[in-house]
């Protein structure tokens, strides 16, 4: 099949009129599907009637033609930031590093964690470029340092002298940001590191990576994840330390 762009392939793709029912097991929920063009594709099935809570389980079922898919997830506590420290670069000064502290008090079972950040006044999150972590990392304090880098990938660090193209990992002074930290569950964190992985390294010349990403969707692909989230607003002030309490 041709087409003339890929949203016009998308466009052609979408399905507008699928039947689309969450439940938390005691009430079931049928989304509405709607245009929205801060996504691509520019389309989002969504309700107000029901809302994520700590804890509880969820369910979706899609249903279009003879196809059904399903899947089920829980969202965990969601954890919170000892600090964050805003570092200037000792070499560079339009580059900030950025790490958030955190630390791991729940040693009986194994918690994972994936890191999102925004530009204030942008509607979607990106996946922060190795922003994921797990119980493997925490230090002999219980703590897990967690360097926080913009959404870039490997085949492009380097080129910052092209004009209008910002393909560096680090932030820059007084950039605003939203910065997420979420808690996920090993089916969670195994999407987002094959996600992550893939997506780092498919653009690099002549060694292009594909592969099937980590699905938990019964009878098709995607993922269905629910996480326990707390969003910090940060403007990025040179050297400071922000410390946090629940």
């Amino acid at each position: 099949e041709k087409y003339d762009s890929i949203s016009e392939l998308m466009m052609d793709k979408l399905v507008s009129l699928g039947k689309v029912t969450i439940s938390d097991g005691y009430e079931s929920v049928v989304l509405t599907g709607g245009l929205d063009t801060n996504y691509m594709p520019p389309y989002k099935y969504t309700s107000t009637h029901i809302i994520g809570q700590v804890g509880e389980t969820y369910t979706i079922e899609v249903e279009y033609e003879d196809k059904i898919v399903t899947a089920q997830t829980t969202i965990p506590e969601p954890v919170f930031f000892d600090s964050i420290k805003v570092q200037q670069s000792e070499n560079n000064d339009s580059v900030i590093h950025l790490f958030g502290y955190l630390t791991d008090y729940d040693v009986e079972k194994e918690n994972y964690y994936v890191l999102f950040y925004r530009y204030r006044g942008d509607k979607q999150y990106m996946n922060c470029f190795l922003g994921l972590f797990s119980d493997e990392d925490v230090d002999d304090r219980g703590v897990i340092c967690m360097p926080i880098y913009r959404n870039v990938a490997l085949s492009t660090i380097g080129l910052e002298d092209i004009e209008g193209f910002n393909p560096s990992r680090f932030f820059k002074p007084w950039d605003k940001l939203d910065i997420k930290l979420t808690t996920v569950d090993s089916l969670g964190y195994r999407f987002w590191s094959e996600f992550s992985a893939m997506s780092t390294t498919s653009r690099i010349a002549f060694m292009p990576v594909y592969t099937n990403v980590y699905s938990n969707i019964e009878g098709g692909k995607g993922y269905w994840i629910g996480y326990g989230a707390k969003v910090y607003p940060l403007t990025l002030r040179r050297d400071t330390v922000i410390r946090y309490t629940k």
